[in-house]
C-alpha cells in the first residue's frame, strides 16, 4: 500500500514528501506562524513628528508594538512596561534603572500613553521614548523612538 503524497501549490513546490515534514514545509503550525508575524517590540512617538515646529509646551503622544503598557509597580514582568521620555538627554545604560528626579527624564509610570513636556527653550530639541519594566530598568530588545522638534518663541 502506498502513502498518498501531499501536493503543494506551485510557489511551495519545495515541500517534502514525508507527511510530518510536509506540514512544516508548507507553513508549519499556527503558533509558529503567529510568532513570525508578531511585530518587533518597540516604543513609538505618534506626536509630534520629526521636524515639527512647536511652542515651549509639547504634548507627546506615545504608542507601542509588541508590549503591554501598564503602571509601574516595581516588578519586572516580561512583555509589560511603561513609558519614559528623554528630552535632550542621552538614554541611561541598558541594565541600569532610569533615575528619578533628573532634569530631562520624564517618568510616565501611570501607564498613560501621553505626557506634556513644558519649559522648552527656542531651538531644536530631541525626544527619545523608552519603555521600561515596572522597576524602571529599560526593557531588553525593545526599540526606542526618537524625534527632533523645533521650539519657536510665542
Amino acid at each position: 500500500m502506498t502513502t498518498p503524497r501531499r501536493r503543494c501549490s506551485p510557489p511551495a513546490s519545495v515541500c517534502l514528501a514525508a507527511a510530518t515534514l510536509t506540514v512544516a514545509g508548507c507553513g508549519g503550525d499556527r503558533s509558529s506562524r503567529q510568532a513570525a508575524q508578531a511585530p518587533a517590540p518597540r516604543a513609538i512617538i505618534l506626536q509630534p513628528a520629526t521636524g515639527d515646529t512647536i511652542g515651549p509646551e509639547v504634548r507627546v503622544v506615545l504608542g507601542v508594538e509588541g508590549i503591554e503598557v501598564v503602571a509601574a509597580d516595581g516588578q519586572r514582568v516580561a512583555g509589560q512596561g511603561h513609558h519614559h521620555l528623554f528630552v535632550d538627554t542621552d538614554v541611561t545604560a541598558a541594565a541600569a534603572a532610569i533615575p528619578a528626579g533628573v532634569p530631562g527624564i520624564v517618568h510616565i509610570g501611570t501607564g498613560a500613553g501621553e505626557s506634556t513636556v513644558s519649559g522648552l527653550t527656542p531651538g531644536p530639541h530631541r525626544i527619545i521614548a523608552v519603555l521600561a519594566y515596572g522597576n524602571h530598568v529599560p526593557m531588553e530588545g525593545v526599540a526606542t523612538d526618537t524625534v527632533v522638534v523645533v521650539v519657536v518663541a510665542n
